[in-house]
């Protein structure tokens, strides 16, 4: 009799153990189910800021076959002409589009107006638009459509693969090429008002003779 009741009491403690087993099992799958959602919850919130950063503004458009560069008046050529990959937009502080047929007169077009704009510039690879500040822009012997010769990548790594390929370009620094711009700008001015006052000159002297 006492070994019956021996036994019958270890199956009891077995039959305990594997209860007490079972319920922390299911114990730790309810912990593991309510963690996961946090965890996928995160990582959608990473994926969003992620995209948010990679999103071009929406603002941003594309010029048509009228569009002119508002600093030159010269064609601003579309995406997929062979000179497209130069032209450059700037969304103004009212939120207006203005386009250019190259990098000079998207620069100088804030010291003619004394404006501060998001200036864009298309990434020579893939035509996206590109913040100038954020594009490393690369010096080449290409023709452009105000022979700037400047080429213009998201990517650095781009830039550098670009210039292994062709002997000669450099990576340029946007601070030398404002301050190019902005000396084009004033010689032509100058030239200008010399022009100007040759003019006037020789008006006041046929004037004189008369």
């Amino acid at each position: 009799m006492k070994k019956i009741f021996s036994l019958f009491v270890l199956l009891l403690m077995l039959t305990l153990a594997a209860c007490g087993q079972s319920e922390e099992a299911t114990n730790n799958e309810e912990a593991s189910s309510l963690e996961t959602p946090e965890a996928e919850e995160t990582t959608a919130e990473e994926k969003t800021d992620a995209e948010e950063v990679a999103t071009p503004d929406p603002r941003l458009q594309e010029p048509t076959e009228d569009t002119v560069c508002e600093m030159c008046n010269m064609k601003v050529y579309e995406k997929d002409h062979e000179l497209g990959k130069f032209s450059a937009q700037a969304i103004k502080e009212d939120g207006s589009i203005a386009f250019y047929d190259d990098i000079g007169c998207l620069l100088n077009a804030e010291l003619a107006f004394n404006e501060t704009n998001d200036k864009y510039v298309r990434d020579f690879n893939t035509l996206e638009w590109v913040l100038v500040d954020d594009a490393t822009i690369v010096k080449t012997d290409l023709k452009t459509p105000m022979n700037w010769g400047y080429a213009f990548f998201k990517n650095e790594e781009d830039a550098n693969r670009f210039i292994e390929e062709n002997e000669g370009y450099y990576i340029q620094q946007l601070d030398t090429v404002k301050q190019e711009a902005k000396e084009r700008r004033e010689a032509k001015l100058k030239k200008q008002a010399e022009q100007q006052g040759n003019g006037q000159g020789m008006e006041m002297h046929h004037g004189h003779g008369h």
